[in-house]
């Protein structure tokens, strides 16, 4: 499915929510030769990367002849955990990443988001004993701390960027201020069923895939506050009113004090039996 036109993010929107993700993003030719990469991406590999090779492991091994050759066979994958090394290989990051091919031959491009594995959320509850310095509030930091590495996106990669969105291995959706979707790319419209009827979704209220009604007053109580949500497990609701487990990372694009949109990544949650996180001090009713 694409997203009609009229839906899609401007080129200055695209840069921002890749480049300032809170999400590790990298664009790579076929051999892992590596086009574009983000903040974040920096942040996983202690430093910036021109080629994957030897920066992904599994098992302490190099692993991108494996995923290649994964993508390759499937032309995707998703939550594999792998471990990002520094180019000096005396740092490493555990990691979950997914991975599309886009195209076709010597112009095709392989797409790859990665997640920290955490062991904490953001936000947390007014009541909460939970650290407020934890490896999340800690990673969004160093991210947000991060210069952009010399391969950061810019409006030279239009097309490459547009593609993203398109065929992105992860949901992704801006919200504005007024809670509204502004706009979501195919797999975010995937996620929750409304692949046939788009306008269902994009345009309309956040609250309608919120299982827990509480849970999204709290988050859009945050926007003064520029709050991320990080790591954060909840439910949405898909157009039959199923329920889909998902693990969000979300910050907000801020300029002069004001905030004009977050800009979402949505996961499947690997975990999808595990309990639901909450934040809200006063018990609010799903």
């Amino acid at each position: 499915m694409t997203v009609d036109n009229q839906s899609a993010p401007t080129i200055e929107q695209l840069i921002d929510v890749v480049g300032n993700s809170s999400v590790g993003i990298t664009v790579t030719d076929r051999s892992g030769a590596v086009l574009l990469h983000n903040k974040a991406q920096s942040v996983l590999m202690h430093g910036e990367a021109d080629h994957l090779h030897g920066r992904i492991l599994i098992d302490g091994k190099d692993a991108l002849p494996d995923l290649l050759a994964r993508l390759e066979e499937n032309g995707r994958f998703e939550n594999i955990r792998i471990t990002y090394q520094s180019a000096d290989g005396t740092q490493n990051r555990a990691s979950a990443v997914n991975a599309v091919v886009a195209g076709a031959g010597d112009e095709s491009r392989i797409h790859w988001v990665s997640r920290p594995e955490l062991g904490e959320r953001l936000p947390v509850s007014s009541t909460s004993t939970e650290d407020p310095t934890s490896d999340a509030a800690a990673w969004i930091r160093a991210v947000d701390e991060r210069d952009n590495p010399v391969l950061t996106p810019t409006k030279e990669h239009e097309s490459v960027l547009r593609e993203f969105y398109e065929v992105a291995p992860v949901a992704i959706h801006l919200i504005g201020v007024n809670g509204q979707v502004m706009h979501a790319n195919p797999a975010d419209v995937a996620l929750v069923e409304y692949s046939a009827a788009p306008g269902e979704y994009v345009g309309q209220h956040i609250r309608k895939i919120y299982e827990d009604q509480g849970l999204l007053d709290d988050f859009l109580s945050r926007w003064d506050e520029d709050s991320p949500i990080i790591n954060f497990r909840a439910t949405f609701v898909t157009r039959a009113g199923a329920p889909r487990p998902v693990l969000i990372f979300s910050t907000a694009q801020a300029a002069g004090g004001q905030v004009s949109n977050t800009r979402c990544f949505v996961f499947n949650d690997p975990e999808p039996l595990r309990a639901r996180d909450t934040v809200s001090a006063f018990g609010w009713p799903a």
